[in-house]
Formats: structure tokens, C-alpha cells, sequence
């Protein structure tokens, strides 16, 4: 029994999940791969015309036969009859599969993702002929049906051939000097609005932004040409008082996957500046205006939270081909645990970038001074962003609506993830004090998830343990030894005001534990 597969699946194309931009992307990638693959031969050419790769976009909604077209057309070194062949098989994949055209998909799913009927003109570099073929799903499925009706009533219960739609390839005479490819597809089911065209050009020349900053690509969009430059982000940067631009260069592996790429932070953005854009082969998957953001640095909202971080921080991540994506190629298809560690590997590079991008400007202090000192701290703005981050979406829903765990729970669970750390890597500090063991552990194995401070007075009266998570987010956000001291400070405050508190006045109320704790910062701090 044969796996014999309807050419209704073609139908299927329509429901898929593209974006007008991505079904654009489709044939512009085959364009620029054709490109990749014939570099050398295609740049000693265009140098001699002065001329470059060119892919031209052009539509239109409405014609004087009812339907619209949308056509795509490059100068890059065009198909042989072979090539052709290999175009049309679904699921093929092309020869090299690791750059921009994987799945041999692309062509066939956007083009009828657009509409029912489209033809491909072609012609390669040297040949002399213009090869032509045409697409009309409405025929293919009438055939189809035809095929199976004629075979049920001709051989019943015999077994029965895959149908194969009788596509022609034409040719005419052409110049030699000829070379490209042509993609015209009609009987649209989609029309390109006038926002849909704006968002279009935004996303292109996202995509294609290594190639446009390279001027290995003229790409032009109804007759305006798309640009991108990096130049222009970088004058966008902050600079530090010294004058030098917040701008880190990244490497790392995750999972033995190459990452590469750098980060900064804008003086002022929005939310679509905010976040990194992936990128594999030189193109854009995953990018602005939607910019990928992993949980640690920008928050596990989807899309991330609406503070400075999310709108400032920013940059560019290159993931080798060995990272997987997906057949629409706008996402990147993270096998395992690949999103965890590039999300810790992030916010540990990064966690100082964080902190700085969530500071206001004008919390900065005058251009020229170290930063906000007691004299220019500007304790209005800073009061203003803590109190907008309370009123945002997700500060409200743990604040008023996120369930807290019942006393016990919390105790056992707390305990638990003692034992747990203490097993684990770990650094314990302990000092005596009128016979009571203080004893300050950092707990380097412990997920960015555990609590932020547990204090437990493990036995009895003489003995309390504080154990500080030095990987939780907030720790990772301080990003100079002052900050840490007073965090630890306040840690180390806390524990021992508890400790007072349960077994010296039998009190734990709150009010209590905060009345040991202002005592203890009213004193003056000698060092050692």
C-alpha cells in the first residue's frame, strides 16, 4: 500500500500562520540564497555593471480582470531546468539546507498562501533560454478529482497511482546576458492594505538588515528602496561619563551552540526598541518590532514588563544553524533546555545592563557627575518609577491577586530548600556572638527561583542561619560592591531582628522585627 498524499494539502496553505511580511520573506530568502551559493561568479559580474543583487516587490489589489497580482523579481543567477524541477517538489530540500532556504517549503507554501494561481519565469546566468512554468491550484484539484473518479469507475479495487498534475515547463529565446527569476502569483486571496504595506517594510528591512548594512542587497517594496543602519542605532546609545558608549560585545555557547553578538542600552526607546533580535545565516528570524526578550533581564510577561529595561535594553544575538527554526521561519525552535541556559547566560552578562537601563536619566544627575549622590539624587523620580512599576499589570497581580501559600507550607518548603542548598555548592561564613552561631551562607547552586533570603533558626535559640540566594535576579541587577553590602546588610538585619524577636521577646509580628531592625541601622558601621 502506497502513502498517497491529496493535493487538498495545498488548500492547507492558506490557514498557515504567516504574516504578510514572512510569506515576503519566503522568496526574498530564495533570491539572497541564490546569491549566497554564487557569490564569487555573481559579484564579478555586478562590478562590472555596477550593479548589485536586486529583489523588486510590487502588488496590486485590484486589476481590470477582477484579480490582483503580487510579483517578485531578482537578478541573482536564476534556475536551470533542474533547479526548476527541485523548486516545485514539496518538502525537497535544497542542496545547502543550513543557511536560508531549509525545508524546500518556502516557495510553494507562500505562494499560495497568497493566492491560487502563480507562474515562475527564470532564466540562469549564461543560458540562453527563459524557462516558464505555471501553477493553477483550482486545475490541479479539478484534475485530481477527475484522475480518482475515472480510476474508481475503470479499475475498481485496483491499486491506484499518485496523481501527478501535468505541469509544463515552456521556454523562448532569451539574451545571455539575461539572469534572474520572476514570481508572479494572481487569483489572490489576500490583499495588501495600506497598514499591512507599512508593516511589511518595517519587518523587511529588519530582516534583511545585514545584507542592506552590507549593500549586498538593493531591496525595494512597491518602489520605495528599504534601508537599515546600525550607524544610526549606535548614535542612539547612552554614554557613561566618561563619554563611552553602553555597548558589550557577547560570545558564548549554550548547549555547544555558538552565540555571538552585543548588547546595549538607548538613551531613550519605546517597547519595540527594547529586546535582542535573532539572527542565523545573516537574517533576522526573531526581531524588531517585536524583539525576542528572555524572562530574566525583561520579565516572564509575555512580551515582557512596561518598564525602562523593556524599552532600553537591546541588541543583536547571532545563533549558529545548528539552532533549530521553524518552517515559517520567524521562530527559533529552542530543543531541551536551550531557553533556560541562553536566558541565564544572558542575565548573567547582562545583569549590571539591566539595572542601568531601569534607571531615569534624570535620576542620573547633570551630564558630567559619577551619578546620583545625596545632593542630586532625585528622590521624586525614583519614588515615580517604583510606584508606576506597583501599577502596572503585573506588579498589581502579585501584589493584590498572586496566592500566598499557608504559614506551614512556606515553613516546610523553606526548610526543604535549605537542606537542598546545603548539599549543594555553597559558601557558609560563621561567627560567634555571646554564644549564639550566626552563620551567613551564599548558596551558589541555587535557582534564580529559590527565595531571595531565608532565615531559620536551626537549633534552637544558639544557632541562625541566613541563607542569601546570590542568584537571584534582584542580586544580579547590583551591580557594585556598595550595593551589595547594603543588600547583605539588610539580609543579615533581617535574621538577627527575627531571631530577637521569636526567642527574646516571643514577638513575630512585623511591627516588632521592623522596630529591632530600625535600632540596628540608627548605628554607625566601623570597617574591618
Amino acid at each position: 500500500m502506497e502513502l498517497i498524499l491529496g493535493y487538498e494539502i495545498l488548500e492547507s496553505y492558506k490557514r498557515l500562520p504567516y504574516k504578510t511580511w514572512y510569506a515576503f520573506a519566503e522568496f526574498i530568502d530564495n533570491s539572497t540564497q541564490s546569491y549566497r551559493n554564487h557569490r564569487v561568479d555573481l559579484d564579478g559580474m555586478y562590478k562590472k555593471k555596477q550593479d548589485m543583487l536586486t529583489v523588486e516587490i510590487s502588488y496590486a489589489n485590484n486589476t481590470r480582470n477582477k484579480y490582483g497580482f503580487v510579483r517578485i523579481k531578482d537578478n541573482a543567477y536564476g534556475m536551470d531546468e533542474e533547479d526548476l524541477q527541485n523548486a516545485m517538489t514539496l518538502g525537497k530540500r535544497p542542496a545547502i539546507s543550513n543557511e536560508r532556504s531549509k525545508y524546500g517549503l518556502g516557495l510553494k507554501t507562500a505562494a499560495f498562501w497568497f493566492g491560487n494561481a502563480w507562474s515562475i519565469e527564470t532564466t540562469q546566468k549564461g543560458s540562453r533560454k527563459m524557462l516558464t512554468i505555471s501553477v493553477d491550484l483550482h486545475k490541479i484539484l479539478k484534475d485530481e478529482e477527475t484522475y480518482y473518479q475515472k480510476h474508481k469507475k475503470q479499475s475498481p479495487g485496483k491499486p491506484i497511482q499518485q496523481f501527478r498534475p501535468n505541469l509544463k515547463i515552456t521556454s523562448r529565446p532569451c539574451s545571455s546576458e539575461e539572469h534572474g527569476t520572476t514570481l508572479t502569483i494572481t487569483d489572490l486571496v489576500r490583499t495588501i492594505n495600506s497598514q499591512t504595506a507599512k508593516n511589511s517594510v518595517e519587518y523587511l528591512q529588519s530582516i534583511y538588515r545585514m545584507d542592506l548594512q552590507k549593500e549586498t542587497l538593493y531591496l525595494e517594496f512597491q518602489g520605495s528602496p528599504l534601508t537599515w543602519s546600525q550607524e544610526d542605532i549606535d548614535k542612539r546609545l547612552l554614554t557613561d561619563v566618561e563619554g563611552k558608549k553602553f555597548k558589550r560585545q557577547l560570545k558564548f555557547k549554550v548547549n555547544g551552540k555558538l552565540v555571538e553578538g552585543w548588547a546595549g542600552i538607548l538613551k531613550s526607546g519605546s517597547k519595540a526598541s527594547g529586546g535582542f533580535s535573532l539572527i542565523q545565516a545573516d537574517r533576522v528570524i526573531v526581531g524588531y518590532p517585536k524583539n525576542y526578550r528572555n524572562s530574566l533581564l525583561f520579565g516572564s510577561e509575555d512580551g515582557g514588563r512596561n518598564d525602562l529595561t523593556n524599552q532600553r535594553l537591546t541588541g543583536e544575538l547571532n545563533l549558529d544553524e545548528r539552532f533549530g527554526v521553524s518552517h515559517t521561519k520567524d521562530q527559533i525552535l529552542f530543543a531541551d533546555d536551550e531557553e533556560d541556559q541562553l536566558d541565564k547566560e544572558l542575565f548573567k552578562k547582562l545583569a549590571d545592563y539591566k539595572k542601568e537601563a531601569n534607571t531615569p536619566n534624570k535620576a542620573r544627575g547633570i551630564s558630567g557627575d559619577t551619578g546620583p549622590t545625596e545632593s542630586n539624587f532625585d528622590f521624586g523620580s525614583a519614588i515615580e518609577t517604583v510606584i508606576t512599576n506597583l501599577n502596572t499589570d503585573s506588579f498589581r497581580d502579585v501584589l493584590l491577586n498572586k496566592s500566598v501559600l499557608p504559614e506551614k507550607a512556606i515553613i516546610k518548603t523553606n526548610e526543604e530548600t535549605i537542606k537542598r542548598l546545603l548539599k549543594a555548592k555553597h559558601k557558609d561564613y560563621k561567627y560567634i556572638l555571646e554564644g549564639v552561631s550566626i552563620i551567613v551562607i551564599l548558596s551558589e547552586d541555587s535557582s534564580p527561583w529559590d527565595p531571595y533570603l531565608i532565615v531559620r533558626p536551626l537549633g534552637g535559640s544558639k544557632r541562625i542561619n541566613v541563607v542569601i540566594n546570590v542568584n537571584h535576579p534582584y542580586w544580579m541587577e547590583l551591580a557594585d560592591n556598595n550595593s551589595r553590602f547594603n543588600f547583605l546588610l539588610s539580609c543579615i538585619y533581617d535574621g538577627v531582628s527575627e531571631w530577637k524577636a521569636g526567642f527574646k521577646l516571643h514577638r513575630l509580628d512585623p511591627d516588632t522585627i521592623k522596630t529591632i531592625k530600625d535600632s540596628l541601622l540608627r548605628l554607625e558601621l566601623t570597617t574591618v
